[in-house]
């Protein structure tokens, strides 16, 4: 079979290396990390629906790739070799191709711009509302975050710790800039959110 349809529950893991295909998102969001033999992890990027990861080409033999189910995600594997040959006979196809990883590119750059920043403050500020543009729904009271995340994945995702993360969250809602709704953020001003990261 030239490509396979997977269901992944929160937590669950996909490994990509040197024998790996290449992933499409359907929809939910991973967590897109490169894994040391050490066990020691950093996180790359977030992936959400319509989003690919997968490579073909690690000659390090020192580390390897995961990627991490937020939530409940779908995604379909196909062979590399389809892609080259759509490619090849496709040329509009080519083109889409091209577009996509260069949009791929764009949102990796916009992660690294976030954990870039000294201030934690800033990391997850800027992290809440890169979700929220990726998975954001507007309602009456601001953006929902359609995601279930715990502090403890944030606080993995920028680098930091638990007790950081439910510290500042906390700053957050006590001057409403965000809120809870059944164990998800809402930001209530992104305008007004985004003023709070510091130029230090």
């Amino acid at each position: 079979m030239k490509y396979k349809i997977f269901l992944l529950q929160k937590n669950d893991i996909v490994i990509f290396d040197t024998h790996s295909s290449f992933y499409i998102i359907l929809w939910g969001s991973l967590i897109i990390k490169k894994v040391f033999r050490n066990t020691n992890k950093i996180t790359l990027n977030i992936c959400t629906s319509d989003d690919t990861f997968g490579h073909t080409k690690f000659i390090n033999k020192s580390y390897y790739y995961e990627a991490e189910a937020i939530n409940t995600a779908q995604i379909i594997s196909i062979e590399y070799s389809i892609i080259a040959n759509i490619c090849q006979n496709h040329p509009k196809f080519n083109l889409f191709f091209i577009e996509h990883l260069l949009l791929c590119s764009i949102k990796a750059y916009r992660f690294i711009e976030i954990i870039s920043h000294k201030s934690i403050t800033n990391r997850l500020i800027s992290l809440l509302l890169l979700l929220s543009e990726q998975n954001g729904t507007s309602q009456g009271n601001g953006i929902l975050i359609n995601l279930t995340i715990t502090h403890q994945i944030l606080a993995q995702i920028i680098g930091s710790n638990r007790v950081s993360v439910t510290r500042i969250m906390s700053g957050l809602v006590q001057t409403k800039l965000i809120s809870m709704q059944k164990k998800k953020i809402v930001i209530h001003n992104p305008v007004l959110l985004s003023q709070r990261i510091s130029n230090k």
